[in-house]
């Protein structure tokens, strides 16, 4: 017998379903428990195995029955969004999550659904094609960089320093005629004119020679990190030992080989700055696009979203301003205005985040398994942790998530970049082509205008379809184990 269902609209993305579940399917799966309890449990006085079932059923009634419903819900609940075909976007809420092995099983589950919206076409994106150009200047700068990098310090001797010198120096500071904590060191080290230090302190350093003694004042920022000199005036009185200048790498077969094997000769070199150049203009160029289509999309789309995950945002948001501006959770007021610009923030991000999971099921953007763990091995070592066991922690599959998503975007907006551009490109190449059209006559002028509005055509049927984001429903049904389990216990 088929399960019978009713859902309720009670907006335009709230659902509410009522599942009925028939009584064969959940004495079946009754017996299927009991089959598994005589299996696993032993019971004093009995044989393994041999306890009579209605031992069973009055001992261990809310274990079967939570083991029934761990079942029954994930499963019914599946089978009726898929027969429904409905898009779960938010967590299922499960209500009357009761059930007798005598009766049929009912229980109701509200979510919300994805939003259904149109795509906007490409050639409604305005993007201005920015071409890498790369001269002889930026490349002599780049193999400067590298030189310099490479180089190695040589001392000054008595010489003043200089931005980009080395000085190495000792340093004693005082608060109101007293040391304190972290006040003193030995064999510091700076670049001249790097700004490592606070702009007062960093300020003595142009013009010092080796041997020279400095004394002076600086007035530590209020916001300081360390809370006994935040805000204070500290005297220091600096020595500094050494100074030392960048002597650049020779130009030499040694560094070529370290710029890559193909690269045997300054003209090899040139060649290939020139290529590294281009490729991280063209990177950028990019991602500006990518960047300028987001924030397009932010303005020319407009749907309902899903109120629970608005929620969410702005349940995270104040929770941020717990250590970003606690004082604003005092103020009611402000604190309304923030959450007000904030709704709007999430609600358009999510309007792009919607759009762009359509594009991407449009263009059929994947990413491979080993992409996205290559990305999270290399963030995991920059967070100095081992990537195989953060891996298996809630924080870092949640992170695995968001680099796939992350490269998911990034490719989709790619995609629609090329189009946008390519769009650009055949309205110029329309333009031109009409103009020698009129030059040779009226009948090549038709023939142009036809090909035009064929290619108008197609770029208009491939992106006018009616979308929707990801199927969530593998998510909700986890949800739902979840939450039946904790039910039935």
């Amino acid at each position: 017998m088929p399960m019978n269902v009713t859902v309720a609209e009670e907006d335009k993305l709230k659902r509410k379903l009522s599942v009925e579940v028939p009584l064969d399917e959940v004495q079946t799966v009754y017996e299927e428990v009991y089959q598994r309890l005589r299996t696993n449990v032993r019971v004093n006085g009995f044989r393994p195995g041999k306890f009579p079932r209605q031992l069973a059923e009055k001992r261990f009634q809310s274990a079967m029955a939570g083991e029934a419903m761990q079942t029954l819900v994930p499963k019914y609940f599946d089978q009726a969004v898929s027969e429904l075909k409905l898009q779960p976007a938010t967590e299922p809420q499960f209500d009357n999550l009761e059930i007798d092995k005598a009766k049929p099983f009912r229980f109701d589950v509200a979510f919300e659904v994805v939003p259904t919206f149109k795509l906007v076409p490409p050639a409604s994106f305005k993007l201005k094609e920015q071409k890498a150009k790369v001269g002889p200047k930026e490349v002599d700068a780049r193999i400067e960089e590298l030189r310099n990098a490479r180089g190695n310090l040589a001392d000054k001797g008595k010489k003043a320093a200089e931005a980009g010198d080395w000085v190495t120096f000792d340093f004693h500071g005082t608060l109101d005629g007293e040391d304190f904590d972290g006040g003193h060191g030995e064999n510091q080290r700076i670049e001249v004119g790097a700004g490592q230090y606070l702009p007062d302190f960093d300020a003595q350093f142009p013009g010092i020679k080796a041997g020279e003694v400095k004394e002076f004042a600086v007035t530590f920022p209020e916001d300081y990190g360390q809370a006994t000199i935040a805000g204070k005036e500290v005297r220091f009185r600096v020595t500094a030992k050494q100074v030392e200048q960048k002597v650049p790498a020779e130009l030499d077969e040694a560094f070529f080989k370290q710029q890559g094997e193909e690269v045997r000769t300054l003209k090899d070199l040139q060649a290939h700055i020139k290529t590294q150049l281009e490729q991280e203009q063209e990177r950028e160029a990019m991602q500006a696009y990518q960047n300028q289509l987001a924030d397009q999309m932010r303005e020319k789309y407009d749907f309902e979203v899903p109120e629970a995950l608005v929620h969410q945002g702005l349940h995270e948001f104040e929770h941020k301003l717990t250590h970003d501006d606690p004082e604003a959770l005092k103020d009611e007021q402000k604190l309304e205005q923030l959450k007000s610009e904030e709704r709007t923030k999430i609600e358009a991000n999510l309007r792009v985040a919607y759009a762009v999971d359509s594009l991407a099921r449009q263009y059929d953007v994947k990413t491979s398994e080993e992409d996205v763990r290559q990305r999270f091995y290399l963030q995991a070592y920059m967070l100095r942790q081992n990537p195989n066991e953060l891996a298996q922690s809630p924080f870092g599959r949640r992170m695995m998530m968001q680099i796939q998503q992350q490269m998911i975007t990034a490719q989709t907006l790619e995609r629609l970049a090329q189009d946008v551009l390519g769009a650009a490109k055949g309205k110029a190449g329309g333009k031109k082509a009409e103009g020698e059209a009129d030059a040779e006559g009226k009948e090549a002028e038709q023939e142009g205008g036809k090909r035009a509005a064929g290619k108008g055509r197609t770029a208009k049927d491939s992106t006018a379809k009616d979308s929707t984001a990801r199927d969530s429903t593998a998510k909700a049904a986890k949800t739902a184990k979840g939450k039946s389990k904790d039910a039935g216990d």
